[in-house]
């Protein structure tokens, strides 16, 4: 339990490397660690952060034969498909959560703004996009994340003053993580 501690103190302070090799470590050392399932997701999400995306997809898919509806594991497989520049797997992972779980607020912001930002999403596209973002939003309406993804599918449909009303709400929701919000608004101006 101390090592997977460590290993969490590692993560937290960007220090992923480490923490991938205590829990490999751990995973060796103790066969039978109780927490088996979070150690995977914690080396999966480390080893994206070290944008190891091939490893972390190897990992991701092993570990997907054993728990094949993990939603979590599900959802790196998605982002890693997104990282990889595989859109269209990653809106199909996505779009699979939701059989799963139509309420899943993660894959409908994913899904939604991953369409939205494709060169050039169909009609349908843009309607099932608007579908999954009016969701998230109206799950989380104060979400910084789901309100930028929304302004963005407001900005594709020609929405000018509706996305820049939803960029400014994103960022008096969070006004410290605005950065990319406010790259996404300049863009309209």
């Amino acid at each position: 339990e101390l090592l997977y501690n460590f290993a969490i103190c590692c993560s937290r302070t960007g220090n992923h490397k480490k923490c991938v090799s205590v829990l490999k470590i751990l995973l060796d050392k103790v066969g039978r660690f109780i927490d088996r399932d979070n150690v995977y997701r914690l080396i999966i999400f480390s080893l994206i952060q070290l944008h190891e995306y091939n490893e972390a997809l190897d990992i991701t898919d092993e570990r997907l034969k054993i728990n094949i509806g993990d939603l979590k594991l599900l959802s790196f497989r998605a982002h890693i498909m997104e990282k990889l520049h595989r859109i269209d797997e990653a809106i199909q992972i996505h779009k699979n959560i939701l059989k799963l779980k139509p309420d899943y607020v993660n894959s409908l912001n994913s899904a939604g703004y991953l369409i939205a930002t494709k060169p050039n999403p169909s009609q349908d596209e843009i309607a099932e996009a608007t579908d999954f973002l009016k969701q998230a939003v109206k799950q989380n309406p104060d979400s910084a994340a789901y309100l930028d993804s929304f302004g963005v599918l407001l900005q594709k449909r020609g929405e000018k003053q509706a996305a820049i009303r939803a960029f400014n709400k994103a960022i008096a929701a969070n006004p410290a993580h605005s950065s990319v919000i406010l790259d996404h608004l300049q863009s309209l101006l």
